[in-house]
């Protein structure tokens, strides 16, 4: 069957573009502010074919171009050739500069799949990129292939001089407007909350424009409400979605955490569409930190490989001249997501065709650091670590703790790859011990944030780092528990970006009950405020509007954050106690744990496989339809046998 084929990579370059490009609030378009590539606008693609007997062939083109044979003639793109039997020679060159260079081919035997190669005409040749969808001659891979859903107001109500609709919960749509007439003054605004839709002058998305015929369809945004003070219109909306499947489940005895784990399943596919992306209302961009916890998500919830290829290729970019996201930690967080992503999965051919970036990411930061050798904030440069009162001067703990990190994560994949690393491995080496000498106060046996400044501030952010990444030995990590994350004096995390590393911690070294108590306080105290998608932010002493107001704007937090989805990791990884222990899930461990509830149930996607596990007071059962399971209850293994319930009562 014939496929699209293009220059392998552009794909998710020139789709990340049209992504950028779409950010539009108050009226006006904001594009990102870090360097965007182009794709290549000439591609020059080749096969050679051995025929049987004559053949006839058509190429279609994505651009301008030509097909070239071994005898030298050209011939025009959309026209039929004719090959005799015996060996050609097929070269077509295709430019398109306002878009992405392909070609799809028509033959009995010559047709357009993996078997061609590309180039950049500047002979940098590789075998071509394609995806099976793509494979009709109507539907271009410049359009990213979505499902629709229509979808109504579950209530429309009067109120300030206009029609307040309320479509139940947060969704993601093109709005279909009905019932107008030609000439009239059409007036939407947006809301994810009632008081942003209408607030008509400070809400973030709005669509004004004069009437052209009796309906319109509206490109897509998020909201949950709709205002309008045009009252005689009917409102619908297409919902926008990726038809992901959900190969992760849970349920327990506690209806406020299944409510939890649902709202953060919904909030999670919402935000899952070309990419991971951080939010669906304002930004709609592609941040590599909040794409990397997506990538812990989507292995416990859908175990979606591509949609984590294509997003850890498109923040690649072409070439390294900056910071992912001009963003210092975020480039950690990049390199540090193809090593786990081949533990995830076994895929050696990723980590091959990233090795390359990877290196050069790599050297990158290698190459910016101070005269102590630890990385720090540039002029060009973002270090964010979070939204928090952190004492940012000069080198960073945290900051040097995901240094070490990567460069961990680069050794391990330069042996996969048989390439020697020993400088890299000796500067993580360096890194870590100078890191735990100037940035440990012994004292108050806490990390502090910065030792240049004198202020000797300590936040839970460092703290956290080095009980995740294993940077401390484990009479430290009790140390930074009790008087870092146990301490109230602390300042509080306020994102559930960072509120995941901090639960996760906890719950690696056994503290599950800290993590449900947070869930229910935090994640449900958004519930309680009428959320029916998680938030970017969530301070619980605030009140009323206060709740919806970030970066000083009324209503610029977004009320639908991807990396506020965390539950979802959480409950499969330490409740359903499902943990990879191997390459792809060759080896994995379930270890259950109930914490304060009377029973647990649900399903862990396992790489090609799914583990069900039951659990309550008296009893574990577990069921996997992959081999290579152990059941860990009250310290003794059992072995699981594929297809066979495993049952262990206390």
């Amino acid at each position: 069957m014939s496929k699209w084929i293009w220059y392998d990579g552009e794909y998710e370059l020139f789709h990340s573009n049209k992504l950028h490009l779409r950010r539009k609030g108050y009226d006006f378009w904001e594009p990102p502010f870090w360097k965007m590539w182009e794709c290549f606008q000439n591609v020059r693609f080749k096969k050679v074919v051995s025929l049987s007997k004559p053949e006839e062939f058509v190429v279609y083109g994505n651009g301008k171009g030509f097909v070239q044979l071994e005898n030298g003639c050209k011939y025009p793109l959309s026209q039929p050739i004719s090959l005799s039997e015996g060996e050609h020679t097929i070269t077509v060159t295709v430019s398109n500069p306002y878009g992405l260079p392909c070609i799809f081919v028509v033959g009995d035997s010559v047709i357009s799949d993996e078997s061609w190669i590309a180039d950049d005409c500047a002979n940098h040749c590789k075998p071509v990129g394609c995806r099976d969808e793509y494979n009709s001659l109507d539907v271009t891979p410049e359009t990213f292939n979505f499902k629709y859903q229509r979808i109504f107001p579950v209530d429309k109500t009067e109120t300030n001089d206009g029609i307040l609709y309320d479509f139940g919960k947060e969704t993601f749509a093109k709005l279909v407007v009905e019932n107008m007439t030609v000439g009239e003054q059409i007036a939407l605004y947006y809301g994810e909350s009632p008081e942003e839709a209408l607030d008509t002058k400070y809400s973030y998305v709005r669509h004004k424009f004069t009437a052209q015929s009796e309906s319109v369809e509206i490109e897509p945004y998020a909201f949950r409400y709709i205002f309008t003070p045009n009252k005689n219109l009917d409102i619908s909306a297409d919902y926008e979605y990726l038809p992901l499947e959900y190969k992760g489940g849970f349920n327990c005895s506690d209806p406020l955490i299944n409510k939890i784990w649902q709202t953060a399943a919904y909030t999670f596919h919402l935000n899952s569409r070309e990419f991971f992306l951080d939010g669906i209302k304002r930004d709609r961009w592609v941040w590599s930190g909040d794409a990397y916890q997506s990538y812990f998500i989507n292995n416990y919830l859908f175990f979606d490989k591509d949609i984590t290829k294509r997003t850890i290729r498109a923040l690649a970019g072409k070439d390294v001249q900056q910071h992912i996201n001009t963003i210092i930690d975020y480039t950690f967080y990049w390199i540090i997501s193809i090593y786990d992503y081949y533990i995830a999965t076994g895929d050696m051919e990723f980590v091959k065709l990233m090795y390359g970036k990877m290196k050069k990411y790599m050297d990158y930061c290698v190459n910016s650091v101070d005269n102590n050798g630890l990385i720090y904030e540039r002029e060009q440069d973002w270090l964010f670590i979070d939204w928090a009162n952190m004492d940012k001067t000069g080198a960073v703990c945290a900051e040097q703790m995901l240094y070490v990190k990567a460069l961990d994560c680069f050794v391990k994949c330069s042996d996969l790859m048989k390439i020697p690393a020993e400088s890299y491995a000796k500067l993580r080496d360096e890194v870590a011990e100078k890191t735990k000498k100037l940035f440990y106060d012994k004292d108050r046996k806490a990390f502090i944030d910065s030792f240049e400044s004198g202020k000797n501030n300590i936040t839970r952010h460092a703290n956290i780092f080095a009980l995740m990444f294993d940077i401390v030995d484990e009479k430290t990590k009790q140390d930074i528990i009790e008087n870092v994350i146990l301490n109230d004096n602390i300042e509080k995390i306020t994102t559930p970006y960072f509120e995941f590393y901090e639960l996760d911690a906890m719950c690696s070294i056994g503290n599950l009950q800290y993590a449900l108590d947070m869930m229910r306080s935090y994640w449900g105290g958004m519930l309680k405020l009428g959320a029916t998608t998680f938030w970017e932010e969530y301070k619980p002493y605030e009140k009323g509007v206060e709740h919806y107001g970030m970066y000083g704007n009324r209503f610029e937090k977004s009320l639908c954050h991807a990396w506020s989805s965390s539950p979802i990791y959480l409950f499969g990884r330490y409740f359903l106690g499902v943990k990879n222990t191997g390459v792809g899930y060759d080896s994995f461990e379930v270890c259950p744990n109930l914490g304060d509830l009377e029973f647990i149930s649900g399903t862990v996607p396992v790489n090609g496989g799914v583990v069900s596990v039951k659990m309550d007071k008296t009893s574990v059962t577990v069921v996997s339809d992959k081999q290579g399971g152990t059941l860990i209850v009250g310290g003794a293994k059992y072995p699981i046998d594929k297809d066979i319930p495993l049952t262990v009562e206390f």
